[in-house]
């Protein structure tokens, strides 16, 4: 008798485990994607999509705002030296601006309000552009026709009234490459020129 109803625990336990689906756990969330001009993380706009995947990050943000006050800002903090910044090309930005840094000390200079920025809270890893990343701000914020020859409206609050924004890379000495956003020409700027900071961020 002790075996049958063994048995029959056995069997009815059986039935209770397979007809008990596993709790379901919650699904990822699916992660969120940006086009050009698009409102990013930090408030700023999407300027540079990584459709190659050719980065460890997948977007370039401009600030929202000029980090100059309306005034410009030098390139260099008072010693016109070979820094070493002369990367141009897109992704080097970054590593840029901390030689600049490294560089120049302290100081309140283009290199150094960006890499000091702070934006709702938390984002703090900004940067002043490359050449070609400035380029890009130009062409998708501010010229009105982007890469993707798609016709648009200027954004950002950028200053085009004929004076030049600062890149991060160096020229020479004592000159820096900068871009007017007024017609999108670019060139060098003397480093104590007081020429618009514009910061970005890579995420």
């Amino acid at each position: 008798m002790k075996k049958i109803i063994f048995v029959f625990i056995a069997v009815l336990t059986a039935f209770v485990l397979i007809g008990c689906p596993e709790p379901k756990s919650d699904p990822e969330p699916e992660p969120v994607t940006y086009a050009l001009r698009d409102t990013g993380p930090a408030g700023g706009l999407i300027f540079y999509v990584d459709t190659a995947d050719a980065f460890t990050w997948d977007y370039l943000e401009a600030a929202p705002g000029d980090q100059d006050g309306g005034t410009g800002y030098n390139w260099y903090n008072g010693t016109m030296t070979d820094t070493g910044a002369i990367a141009t090309a897109i992704g080097t930005g970054s590593a840029n601006t901390t030689t600049i840094v490294n560089n120049q000390g302290a100081g309140s200079y283009a290199a150094q309000l960006c890499d000091d920025l702070t934006i709702i809270g938390s984002y703090s890893d900004w940067f002043l552009p490359s050449q070609d990343e400035l380029n890009k701000m130009y062409v998708n914020l501010q010229s009105g026709t982007d890469e993707n020859a798609v016709t648009y409206t200027p954004v950002g609050d950028f200053d085009s009234t004929g004076v030049r924004y600062w890149s991060s890379s160096e020229d020479s000495q004592s000159y820096a490459l900068a871009q007017f956003f007024s017609n999108g020409s670019q060139g060098i700027s003397f480093k104590s020129n007081p020429d618009r900071v514009r910061a970005v961020r890579a995420f």
